[in-house]
């Protein structure tokens, strides 16, 4: 598995903001241009989240997040794990996490 070694990014630094609406358009259809254009622009901040250096083609940016994610669910597992045991109500809820852990790897894989 790919080691990520990223730092913490403030929302400003990630530009993700800037990619924020002013206004929210309500019951206003967009045109297939303004969709591709915010589907790029999206996509674009979601290159600078998960591999600002790396490719910028849009399977690559995808594939980047989806492994970022896979290792984001499996430090929330450890991290977790000395807190979920301490109880047999906790075992349940680590039992739901496993669950939309598994849930979610299904997702990406088919």
């Amino acid at each position: 598995m790919m080691q990520h070694k990223r730092g913490p990014i403030s929302l400003e630094q990630s530009g993700f903001v800037d990619m924020m609406p002013k206004q929210l358009k309500t019951g206003v259809p967009l045109s297939s241009k303004e969709k591709k254009e915010k589907v790029s622009e999206r996509i674009s901040a979601l290159q600078q989240l998960v591999s600002p250096y790396g490719k910028t083609d849009t399977a690559s940016v995808l594939l980047e997040a989806m492994e970022y994610i896979r290792f984001l669910h499996e430090q929330v597992k450890v991290l977790s794990a000395p807190y979920l045991y301490s109880t047999p109500n906790n075992l349940q809820v680590h039992n739901a996490l496993i669950t939309s852990t598994q849930q979610f790897d299904y997702f990406i894989t088919n």
